[in-house]
């Protein structure tokens, strides 16, 4: 009888420390670095260069300035498979004017469960704004930043002591820019206020990302960036993707520390598009499924 208690609340624990470490790399770690976008993630992860307004504000809030209509995305995923956690995104961007440039709204909830019990649950909202510094017929220099609000929410303890939740603000900036239509360069500095969270004044990672996407002709885009967070080992990233009939592309990637396989394809129609994109788990995980909606009205697609 004893025995069963114990199991009873030791398997809820064990879940949050093991999805934690899983996720980060380190035992105790929120709001790790996710690949909110599938269609990055079927680039190796790679996105800080390639413009997607509907998931720019925790991409790279330069991209917002990019887009000429109102587009919205939705995504999900469950990491490594596992069916205790679930991730969620939902975002969308709207253009104001050339002079104010747009305006992006964006929400990620992850969460572990446990017999219809949240054990962990992190929502981040980040509101983004992109605008054009300069432009002439070559190049085009556009800025970007984003106002990110976190909260987490610990379950009970095993004693039941309930840790209660904490917020903090972080704030992302970023810059792309396009030369000849065709290169895009850019970078993002995430949380670059270094925000804290909970008790134990955990620092949520601040992290440098920077890369360069090229699109030979029309349907064809490489892209390649680094990612740098404080105290971490560098990773690389780098993908294609290619128009293999009208509406439908084809995605293949790779990246490194830890290494991964990454693939996937999307198909539109008209202003709607399916995603759909895989990694591998590096090492012994399973592979990680990410798939996604996004719709566009008004404007000229982008």
């Amino acid at each position: 009888m004893f025995r069963t208690e114990f199991m009873r609340h030791l398997i809820p624990t064990l879940l949050v420390l093991a999805v934690l470490g899983l996720w980060s790399g380190t035992a105790a770690a929120f709001f790790e670095n996710t690949t909110v976008n599938p269609g990055a993630r079927g680039m190796g992860e790679a996105g800080v260069a390639v413009v997607d307004a509907a998931y720019a504000p925790m991409v790279n809030p330069a991209q917002l300035a990019r887009t000429t209509q109102g587009v919205g995305a939705l995504s999900y995923m469950r990491p490594f498979g596992y069916d205790f956690s679930d991730f969620m995104f939902a975002g969308a961007a709207l253009p104001v004017n050339q002079k104010y440039g747009s305006f992006g709204l964006a929400i990620s909830h992850f969460k572990v469960s446990y017999e219809d019990t949240d054990l962990l649950s992190e929502t981040q909202v980040s509101l983004g704004h992109g605008l054009n510094l300069f432009s002439d017929m070559h190049s085009t220099v556009d800025f970007g930043y984003s106002l990110n609000m976190y909260n987490v929410d610990l379950g009970e303890t095993v004693d039941e002591v309930d840790p209660g939740s904490d917020s903090v603000v972080g704030v992302d900036v970023g810059l792309l820019v396009t030369v000849h239509k065709r290169t895009h360069l850019a970078f993002r500095v995430h949380n670059i206020n270094n925000p804290d969270i909970g008790l134990d004044n955990e620092e949520l990672g601040r992290r440098l990302t920077a890369g360069v996407a090229y699109e030979p002709y029309d349907g064809v885009v490489t892209t390649f960036e680094f990612d740098n967070e404080l105290g971490q080992e560098l990773q690389y990233h780098g993908g294609v993707a290619f128009r293999v009939v009208e509406g439908f592309m084809l995605r293949a990637g790779m990246s490194t520390n830890p290494s991964k396989l990454a693939g996937g394809f999307s198909y539109a129609l008209n202003d709607l598009s399916f995603d759909y994109a895989f990694s591998t788990g590096g090492g012994t995980l399973d592979s990680t499924h990410q798939f996604g909606l996004k719709f566009a009205w008004g404007g000229e697609a982008q």
